[in-house]
């Protein structure tokens, strides 16, 4: 809810900046020289900030160590967590015609979100043991680009699509009546990459500099943890093994301020008033 909830403000608030930051622009098209023209062709650097929501689905398998028959399985999906990132980019633009731009971009995020998937078991005598996954998502790249739309000389409304990589830390916890315990090291690092798709609102301050508010979905796709054998601390018996597999899916929002070089002359906008009418050619047929 706190991230839908931000999504939402600071969009109206894009908006609103959009519609009244530029009163030439506000009715539409400048006419040619308009001083409120932005050219947006040109390279970019951009700092930002983030949030993230991750969704992580969990399959597992279970079998006979001896003979490898199927003893049982679970999906445990629909988890997730929640966090914040810092992020830096690179990018080029060139704007086409009056209305159009596109664009390539790459991205690196640096922050982490947690996530623990946990189990209770009752040990008799009043006592608990509790095992489970401790998930930590870590560094995010991106590649991609962007087509967008020219809504006034200063806003621009545009898409994108990418490629996105990233990684995890899943390690196995145990805890007895609430404190941890030493359990035998299962701890992998994952790596995760899929298809971005996202929307976003640059508005133009002038002298380069812009802000950017942008949505982002990636489906990370799934990742294959390994084989446990005697992994006792999560419930499975002595002389078996649990395959396991997570799934990722991620949500996130970013605000950017970026700065553009070689911005160049503003690209002229030709409407259809400045055309003269065509000459009348013949007369009435009589």
């Amino acid at each position: 809810m706190v991230i839908r909830s931000t999504v939402a403000g600071v969009a109206g608030v894009m908006m609103m900046m959009a519609a009244g930051s530029n009163p030439a622009s506000a009715q539409g098209s400048c006419p040619v020289g308009c001083d409120g023209a932005v050219n947006w062709t040109g390279f970019s650097i951009g700092v930002g900030i983030g949030g993230n929501a991750d969704i992580i689905g969990h399959d597992y398998v279970v079998t006979n160590d001896a003979t490898g028959a199927y003893n049982s399985s679970g999906l445990d999906d629909g988890r997730g967590g929640a966090g914040f990132f810092g992020s830096v980019g690179i990018g080029y633009d060139w704007q086409v015609r009056d209305r159009f731009v596109i664009g390539a971009f790459t991205d690196f995020d640096f922050g982490k979100s947690d996530h623990r998937e946990a189990d209770t078991f009752a040990l008799g005598g009043g006592s608990f043991k509790t095992a489970g996954w401790d998930i930590e998502r870590n560094t995010t790249w991106t590649i991609g680009a962007r087509l967008g739309l020219l809504t006034t000389n200063t806003s621009m409304l545009y898409g994108l699509i990418g490629y996105s990589r990233t990684d995890m830390d899943v390690s196995v916890f145990t805890e007895i009546d609430g404190t941890s315990i030493p359990t035998r090291p299962i701890s992998r690092n994952l790596e995760f990459s899929g298809l971005v798709l996202g929307a976003g609102m640059e508005h133009s301050f002038g002298n380069g500099f812009s802000l950017k508010g942008e949505y982002r979905y990636t489906n990370y796709g799934s990742e294959y943890f390994g084989k446990n054998q005697e992994v006792t601390d999560l419930g499975v018996a002595t002389g078996q093994s649990e395959a396991d597999t997570f799934d990722l899916d991620s949500h996130s929002f970013r605000l950017t301020v970026a700065y553009k070089f070689d911005r160049g002359e503003a690209v002229e906008e030709v409407s259809y008033k400045d055309v003269a009418p065509a000459p009348a050619y013949g007369s009435r047929y009589k």
